[in-house]
């Protein structure tokens, strides 16, 4: 996320941002501990079937993203690593 993990006065730690985290997983785990009584329904087990076997022709979609947004070189990836922890 675009929160920092400390705050900008004297590094100290942001704890708002602990407590989010915190709540999120809280939220993750009171739904995971519910039993989900679903019902399967064929027909739309078999259109997400026939959906999938239909990818082999689609065009290579991850190529298509990094044409659209190239990934980040390792130098400019390790640049901002540096910037973002304070070392820039």
């Amino acid at each position: 996320d675009g929160a920092k993990d400390t705050l900008k006065d004297g590094g100290l730690i942001n704890f708002q941002k602990r407590q989010k985290t915190a709540d999120v997983i809280g939220e993750i785990t009171k739904f995971q501990m519910q039993p989900y009584n679903l019902t399967k329904l064929v027909a739309i087990r078999n259109f997400i079937e026939d959906c999938l076997n239909n990818l082999d022709n689609a065009p290579d979609f991850w190529q298509l993203s990094l044409e659209r947004e190239p990934r980040e070189r390792e130098d400019e990836k390790m640049a901002r690593l540096l910037q973002e922890s304070g070392f820039l």
